[in-house]
C-alpha cells in the first residue's frame, strides 16, 4: 500500500485510503502510518472535531490539511437559537430582549459539567492561594468568528475605584514592602474596596451579586488579576475572595463580570447554570455560535521527531492549539485563531513554527523551549515569518507574541501587533531575535517593553539586530521599546529602527555588560536611552531594589546561583561573568555585580524635537561608556527618508541597516 494516505468527511475507515476512497478519520490514517514509516496523511475539506496525539511512533509522518479545520468546539448555527423566556428578558434592558439569543445546552448533549465552573484569569491573579481557589481552563463563546466576552460592567474599558478601605493579607505592600510569612500562608483575607455612588446604584439592580467577579489592574499596570466578590450596597463595598497580590490602589480600574442583568451589548455571553442555557448576544444576526469545550491541545506531539504539520486552521480549544514536545518538528502555513492559551508551544531541539498566522488567542503566540544552561547547549528551536496579532485578549500581561526560554532559540522575520503587553520576551542565555517587524504593541501597559527580558545577571549571549519596533503604548500609558529590566545582564543590540517608543526606546535597568549600539531611535519620546543604575542605587544607597541585591538571599542573588556561571564551560564563553564576586565584605570591587559595569552605549543615532538623548545615572556612565550617541531635531537633518526608513546619503559612520530585509517573507 501507497504510503499516502487521505481522510475527507466523505470518507470510510473500511476504505483504502486512497484519495478516491478515503477514510473518514484522522485516527484509521495515523495507525496506517504508524505502519508505514514516513509516510503522508492528506486531511482534505471540512471540520474535524477531535484532537490529533502524536508520539515516537509516528515520526517522520506529516500532516497536511487541505482545507481542512481541527475544532475542539460546539457549532450551533443562528437559525437553531432561540428566543428568551419572559422571566429572562424582565432581566434584561429594551433592545437587549429582542437581541439576546438562548442555547439550550442540552439538547447538543452537554451539560454544565462540559463548560466547567468559571475560572480565575489574568496573570497575577492569587486564586492558588485558596483552598477553594477556582483554578481551570474557561470554556469560550465565539460570535462570527471573534471572542465574546462574559456580560460584564461597563461594557469597554474600566471603572476606578474610589477608595481602599483595606488591602488585605497582601504579599507586598507599599512597592517594594514584602510580608514576613505571605508564601507560605493560604486563604488570606482578601480586604474591602469601596465603589463610588454611581457603581453603587447599578450593583443595586443585580438579582444574583453573589456570582459576580471583577477583574482589574489593581496595583500596577502589568499585573492584571480577577476574583470573586461580595457586595454589600449599604456601604458601597466589595470583598474580593482573592487577594491581590500587590495590594490595590485609589482609582485602581477594574470592571464587574458574570452579572445577567449586564448582558446588553454585542460580544457578551451569559450561562445561566440553574436553567442549563447559554444566552448570547451575537455581534451580528445570523452569527455563527461556537464555544469551545476540548481541555487539551488540538495537535499534541509527546516524544516525536521530523513530524510536520501544515496547512491546518485550528479553533475552539480551552488550551493551546499546538504543543510539540520533541525535535525536528515543523509546524507551518497553519491559522490558529480563538485558542483559549497560546497557539504554539515548541519544546525540544530544532523545532520550527514557520508562516503560521496565529491570531485571537486567550494568551500568547508561540514559545520556544529549549536547550540546556547548564552546558549553554543551543535548542535551535525557530519561530521564522509568522504573522501573530490581536493575541492576549483574556489574560492581558506578560503574554508575549514570541517567548523565547533557555538557550539559543531564534526568533526571526515575524509580524508581531495589535497586543496589550509584550511583543516578544526572552530568558536564558544566547537568542537571535532578528529581522521582526513590531508595531502596535504595548497598548495597555506603561512599565513594560515591546522586547523585554529582567533580573538575571547570568543572562548573557541575547543578540536584538535589525528589528523594526514602531507605535508602542499610546498617549496615557508609555512603555518601552527594548527592555533589560532589573539589572539584566550581557545583551547585545544593534541595527534596530525605533519609532514612537512613547517612554524609552532603551530601558537599560542597571546590568552590566551589555551593548547597544548603531540603533536609530526617533520620536518624542520620554528618554530615546533611559541607562539607570537600580541595582548600585539599591545597595549603595538604599534605593527602591534594595531588596534584590542588598544580601545574598536576594533574589538577583537567588538567580545567579541556579546557573555555573564559574564552570569550565560558562567561563570560556563569558569571561566576565565568571569574574563576577559574591564577596560582601569587599563591594569596592568592580566585579561586585551591582555595578552597573562593561556596559557600551555608542554610536545611536536619535531624532526628537528637542535632540535630547536620554537619560544616563551618574554611576552608569562612570563605570560604562556612554558616549558618540548624536540628537537631531528633525529627520531632515540626517537626511532620513520616514517612507523607505533609509538614509538619502549612508553616513560613513553607521552601518546601513538591512531595511527591505526586516519583517514577513511574502
Amino acid at each position: 500500500m501507497s504510503n499516502i494516505y487521505y481522510v475527507s468527511k466523505a470518507g470510510c475507515d473500511n476504505n483504502n485510503g486512497t484519495k478516491e476512497v478515503p477514510f473518514i478519520t484522522i485516527e484509521k490514517a495515523q495507525a496506517l502510518a504508524r505502519e508505514n514509516k514516513n509516510s503522508t496523511v492528506y486531511v482534505l475539506e471540512g471540520e474535524y472535531k477531535n484532537s490529533l496525539v502524536l508520539d515516537e511512533r509516528d515520526s517522520g509522518t506529516k500532516y497536511i490539511g487541505i482545507n481542512a479545520t481541527l475544532t475542539g468546539g460546539v457549532s450551533v448555527a443562528f437559525c437553531e437559537t432561540e428566543a428568551l423566556l419572559e422571566e429572562i428578558k424582565d432581566r434584561l434592558n429594551t433592545e437587549a430582549k429582542e437581541k439576546v439569543r438562548a442555547i439550550d445546552i442540552k439538547k447538543y448533549g452537554l451539560s454544565l459539567e462540559d463548560f466547567g465552573e468559571i475560572y480565575a484569569i489574568g496573570a497575577y491573579h492569587t486564586a492558588d492561594k485558596y483552598d477553594n481557589g477556582k483554578i481551570g481552563k474557561n470554556f469560550e463563546v465565539f460570535s462570527g468568528g471573534k471572542r465574546m466576552h462574559i456580560a460584564r460592567y461597563p461594557d469597554e474599558g474600566y471603572l476606578k475605584l474610589e477608595e481602599v478601605l483595606d488591602n488585605g493579607d497582601v504579599g507586598e505592600f507599599p512597592n517594594q514592602n514584602y510580608w514576613e510569612g505571605w508564601a507560605e500562608r493560604r486563604n488570606h483575607y482578601g480586604g474591602c474596596y469601596i465603589v463610588t455612588r454611581e457603581v453603587n446604584y447599578r450593583m443595586q439592580t443585580w438579582k444574583n451579586p453573589e456570582n459576580v467577579w471583577i477583574f482589574g489592574y489593581f496595583m500596577h499596570d502589568w499585573a492584571d488579576a480577577s476574583t470573586p466578590i461580595k457586595i454589600n450596597t449599604v456601604n458601597r463595598a466589595i470583598y474580593p475572595e482573592y487577594v491581590a497580590r500587590y495590594g490595590c490602589k485609589k482609582d485602581a480600574e477594574f470592571y464587574f463580570y458574570n452579572i445577567l442583568e449586564e448582558l446588553d451589548a454585542p460580544g457578551e455571553f451569559f450561562l445561566d447554570r440553574e436553567k442549563e442555557m447559554l444566552y448570547v448576544y451575537p455581534y451580528n444576526e445570523g452569527d455563527l455560535i461556537e464555544f469551545s469545550l476540548t481541555e487539551r491541545p488540538l495537535v499534541e506531539i509527546n516524544g516525536g521527531e521530523n513530524i510536520i504539520i501544515e496547512g491546518f486552521t485550528f479553533k475552539c480549544a480551552r488550551e493551546s492549539a499546538v504543543v510539540v514536545k520533541g525535535n525536528d518538528c515543523v509546524i507551518k502555513n497553519n491559522l490558529i485563531k480563538n485558542i483559549s492559551d497560546h497557539g504554539i508551544i515548541l519544546e525540544g531541539y530544532r523545532n520550527k513554527a514557520e508562516n503560521n498566522e496565529i491570531t485571537r488567542t486567550g494568551k500568547a503566540g508561540i514559545h520556544l523551549i529549549g536547550g540546556d544552561r547548564n552546558t549553554l547547549t543551543p535548542g535551535e528551536n525557530v519561530a521564522f515569518n509568522n504573522y501573530i496579532h490581536h493575541y492576549s485578549e483574556v489574560y492581558k500581561t506578560y503574554q508575549p507574541g514570541v517567548q523565547l526560554s533557555g538557550v539559543g532559540n531564534i526568533c526571526s522575520h515575524n509580524e508581531i501587533c495589535f497586543c496589550p503587553h509584550e511583543a516578544i520576551q526572552y530568558e536564558g542565555n544566547d537568542h537571535l531575535i532578528e529581522y521582526n517587524n513590531i508595531h502596535d504593541a504595548v497598548l495597555y501597559s506603561a512599565d513594560a517593553g515591546a522586547i523585554y527580558t529582567g533580573r538575571d545577571w547570568a543572562g548573557y549571549g541575547t543578540v536584538i539586530r535589525y528589528n523594526i519596533i514602531r507605535d508602542i503604548g499610546n498617549e496615557r500609558l508609555r512603555p518601552d521599546a527594548i527592555y533589560w529590566d532589573d539589572a539584566h545582564s550581557g545583551q547585545t543590540a544593534y541595527g534596530n529602527i525605533i519609532i514612537n517608543a512613547k517612554k524609552f526606546g532603551f530601558q537599560i535597568g542597571g546590568g552590566r555588560d551589555n551593548t547597544a549600539i548603531n540603533n536609530i531611535i526617533i520620536g518624542e519620546t520620554d528618554a530615546p536611552l533611559r541607562f539607570d543604575d537600580r541595582a548600585y542605587d539599591g545597595f549603595f544607597k538604599d534605593g527602591w531594589y534594595r531588596a534584590g541585591v542588598n544580601n545574598p538571599d536576594g533574589e538577583q542573588w537567588r538567580i545567579l546561583k541556579r546557573v555555573p556561571y564559574r564552570s569550565e564551560i560558562w567561563a570560556k564563553k563569558y569571561p566576565s561573568l565568571a569574574k563576577l564576586s559574591d564577596d560582601f565584605n569587599n563591594t569596592e570591587d568592580i566585579n561586585f555585580p551591582v555595578y552597573p559595569a562593561g556596559n557600551v552605549v555608542e554610536n545611536n543615532i536619535i531624532v526628537n524635537s528637542r535632540a535630547f538623548v536620554g537619560e544616563i545615572m551618574e554611576a552608569s556612565m562612570k563605570y560604562s561608556s556612554v558616549k558618540n550617541n548624536n540628537a537631531y531635531k528633525s529627520v531632515e537633518d540626517i537626511g532620513f527618508d520616514m517612507e523607505t526608513l533609509k538614509f538619502k546619503v549612508q553616513p560613513e559612520d553607521f552601518p546601513e541597516i538591512p531595511v527591505d530585509e526586516i519583517g514577513r517573507i511574502k
